[in-house]
């Protein structure tokens, strides 16, 4: 590892955390730290939900599914849009006026406002348990990536150090400094992989030829999947 690439990767993680250490000193009440001052726009709100998604986790696990089913794959990413578009014109409006007027902060909050106590605790518990796995996929893509990138550093201490990262960079700035980062892992995430990856790999292996060459014919087809897996 030469050494400019541990000092970028030093610089970039100073940077969050700067950002971090900003926000927590302009935190100075409740919804600035849990709901970002009800004042954050749509842009960084939507860039934040999408790095969220396409993190570590969703591309590694996206490639994966590629090397399983090929092209076929990507009908997760449309029929995840259906959902991600429902919930943008259908929901979020809603809900959003709904916090705004009675100051709500979590989502069980939601649920416990238009139905009852029960309800809202076993949205916090689903969510708690969908989110344990979801963050804990995340941080393990994370972990994988670093430790592919850096030889000397084995996985257990690779999670162990992005962990500590996320949760003091998190818990300490609330979530105007969550969006905040997003936005900018946003960028980096797609312009390494727009203007650097995906360019470099399709050289280095040889082009459409080769991968036609290589794969089975089904890999380079979108009907390569049952509609039940589609549906699902």
């Amino acid at each position: 590892m030469h050494w400019i690439d541990l000092l970028v990767f030093a610089a970039y993680m100073i940077l969050v955390l700067g950002v971090g250490f900003y926000f927590l000193r302009r935190n100075v009440s409740t919804d600035d730290y849990y709901v970002g001052g009800r004042t954050m726009g749509s842009l960084h709100v939507g860039l934040s939900v999408v790095a969220t998604d396409v993190g570590g986790g969703f591309s590694i696990g996206l490639g994966g599914l590629g090397f399983i089913m090929g092209l076929s794959g990507s009908w997760m990413l449309f029929t995840g849009l259906i959902g991600a578009w429902l919930s943008a014109v259908v929901l979020i409006p809603k809900v959003a006026k709904l916090t705004k007027r009675f100051k709500l902060l979590t989502f069980p909050q939601v649920f416990e406002h238009l139905y009852s106590r029960e309800v809202a605790f076993l949205a916090g518990v689903v969510s708690v348990i969908g989110y344990i796995g979801f963050t804990s996929s995340q941080l393990l893509a994370g972990a994988k990536l670093a430790s592919a990138t850096f030889q000397s550093l084995d996985l257990q201490t690779a999670l162990i150090i992005m962990g500590v990262f996320a949760v003091c960079y998190t818990v300490m700035s609330g979530l105007k400094a969550v969006i905040y980062t997003d936005t900018f892992q946003w960028i980096i995430l797609m312009g390494g992989l727009i203007g650097i990856g995906i360019p470099l790999g399709y050289h280095a292996i040889g082009g459409y030829e080769a991968i036609a060459a290589t794969l089975p014919r089904d890999f380079m087809q979108f009907n390569n999947v049952r509609w039940q897996t589609i549906v699902n």
